[in-house]
């Protein structure tokens, strides 16, 4: 629904408060990156597993749908009671591309309990750093110049669930927001 800003990513014009759409189909994003190409990295938890990556063009005058509720690499949760109105709402299909959606450029099965993500400025590579809520880890993922082909470079354990990350230009040093653990 075009009129509904859930599951979307907007453009908000500070001066009258409209809005744009930049794109949709998402469940739950968690965080972005904008890349000097007029792109951006976005992070979003998918349901039990298939959390994502994408890359949004933000240059494009199209509206992209990442696929959800439609489609997702994850699974309902077993609490949700999984009957004909909801499998028709939300199959959760598993390719995103042969149901006519745009596929993520990488997916988490298992969940890792995604949530931040940003620039690896330690490294001349194309390279970022993906926070973890579940996994209480940094991942280091590598990405080649089309943002395609992603590796996982390390796994950094930090035992603590990591909600935010940036990155101090003038001190070269990254900080954490950590949460206690549930």
């Amino acid at each position: 629904n075009d009129q509904s800003i859930f599951g979307k990513v907007i453009q908000i014009n500070k001066n009258n408060g409209g809005y744009i759409l930049i794109s949709k189909g998402h469940r739950n994003q968690q965080g972005m990156q904008i890349l000097d190409t007029g792109k951006m990295l976005l992070t979003e938890h998918g349901p039990k597993g298939g959390d994502e990556i994408n890359l949004v063009d933000l240059e494009r005058n199209v509206v992209k749908n990442f696929g959800w509720p439609l489609a997702s690499y994850g699974v309902h949760y077993d609490s949700v009671p999984l009957n004909n109105a909801i499998q028709k709402i939300a199959p959760l299909k598993k390719s995103h591309k042969a149901n006519g959606f745009e596929e993520p450029i990488k997916y988490f099965t298992p969940s890792i309990g995604i949530s931040q993500i940003i620039k690896n400025f330690y490294s001349n590579e194309n390279s970022f750093f993906v926070t973890s809520l579940k996994k209480q880890k940094i991942y280091n993922i590598v990405f080649d110049s089309e943002f395609k082909n992603p590796k996982i470079l390390e796994e950094i354990e930090i035992g603590e669930r990591i909600r935010d990350i940036i990155y101090d230009k003038e001190e070269k040093k990254y900080y954490l927001y950590l949460e206690g653990s549930p």
